[in-house]
């Protein structure tokens, strides 16, 4: 009987172990395909969200115009059909909490842990400060997906859908 336990107990702990591990792994690898799928409140992106924070997880395949850099934090990197940088995507720390940053044609906007733009600076002016209050913050966020769409569109289906519990982890942070 005791050897049966001292069997049973560690192979159960590696069982749950193991599905615990692809619970997570199918969570992280899929979660732009979740993000798509998820109610949120309006004006949030987790499409976006999740595209900058699982990028070192998520398929990142050979597109025209984008390239990755995992140097240092992951980002996204675009490029004009002349090969020359227009812009990236990346996390940002802001004040210790979480944030986003998208520079495009060296117009740089930082965003907040929910995706509200707090900040605007324009590179070709010397940083110069842009009045956030003149942006139309719907439009450039539709911007950000249309210059993204190309690598959004090539996230895979989850082989085993786990939405519901996507739902349920991420719902505080995109309500």
């Amino acid at each position: 009987m005791k050897k049966k336990i001292l069997i049973t107990v560690p192979l159960v702990l590696i069982i749950l172990f193991l599905i615990y591990g692809y619970i997570y792994c199918n969570l992280k690898v899929n979660s732009v395909y979740y993000a798509k799928h998820t109610p949120h409140k309006k004006g949030t992106e987790p499409v976006l969200m999740m595209l900058v924070d699982n990028l070192d997880w998520i398929y990142n395949p050979d597109i025209d115009g984008i390239e990755y850099d995992f140097d240092g934090k992951p980002a996204i990197l675009t490029f004009d059909k002349n090969n020359e940088q227009t812009g990236y995507f990346t996390t940002l720390n802001l004040y210790g909490e979480k944030g986003y940053l998208f520079n495009h044609d060296n117009l740089m906007y930082s965003f907040n842990s929910k995706f509200i733009l707090i900040y605007a600076s324009d590179a070709n002016n010397d940083y110069k400060d842009i009045d956030i209050s003149k942006i139309n913050d719907a439009t450039l966020k539709k911007n950000i997906i249309k210059v993204l769409k190309p690598l959004i569109d090539e996230q895979p289906k989850p082989f085993i859908n786990l939405q519901w519990l996507f739902d349920k982890i991420y719902r505080d942070k995109f309500n």
